[in-house]
């Protein structure tokens, strides 16, 4: 009889301190993508005229309380809890050129003449002349590194440019281009 009070209470035991580890498998993590490259609002309600908590940056980690069926988010940043919609959140974090700038982010400059590098300083490897400032948005045409680009406008990430190979205009990522 004391055995199995004794296995009993180690049953219990371990199932107390497994309950925790189970339940937070459950929980879903998303990251904050938002379409603009700028920061999503954390409202108070499920609701975009509801109170604004705070600005969460892109690339936050976020832990999904609830999904709402109108595509509204519970979700907590481990400091603040409150609701985001659920088209700005992607399943895995964003890397620095799947976030897209907003057109009206770009600065116009008086055109200036670039050359496409070479993709992590390999020349065999092209960088993508795409068709709006996101690395995972079409591309017009790889380009080769030495290939000469028109800048016209500058974000903080992308710039918009004019291809002289082609005379298409698009968009390539300012780590890739020189003067």
């Amino acid at each position: 009889m004391k055995k199995l009070i004794a296995v009993t209470l180690i049953l219990a035991l371990v199932a107390a301190v497994m309950i925790p580890v189970f339940a937070s498998a459950d929980s879903m993590v998303m990251w904050v993508n938002c379409s603009n490259g700028k920061r999503l609002n954390l409202r108070a309600q499920p609701d975009s005229h509801s109170a604004r908590i705070t600005l969460l940056e892109n690339g936050t980690k976020l832990e999904v309380i609830e999904c709402l069926p109108n595509g509204w988010m519970k979700v907590t940043d481990g400091r603040h809890t409150g609701y985001v919609l659920s088209k700005f959140l992607q399943d895995t974090k964003p890397g620095k050129y799947q976030i897209t700038e907003r057109s009206d982010n770009f600065v116009k400059v008086t055109p200036y003449m670039v050359t496409a590098q070479a993709l992590n300083g390999k020349t065999d490897k092209s960088v993508g002349l795409r068709t709006s400032p996101n690395k995972d948005a079409k591309a017009i045409r790889r380009l080769a590194a030495g290939d000469q680009l028109e800048v016209i406008a500058r974000g903080h990430l992308w710039s918009k440019v004019i291809d002289m190979q082609t005379g298409k205009t698009g968009y390539v990522a300012n780590d890739y281009i020189a003067a």
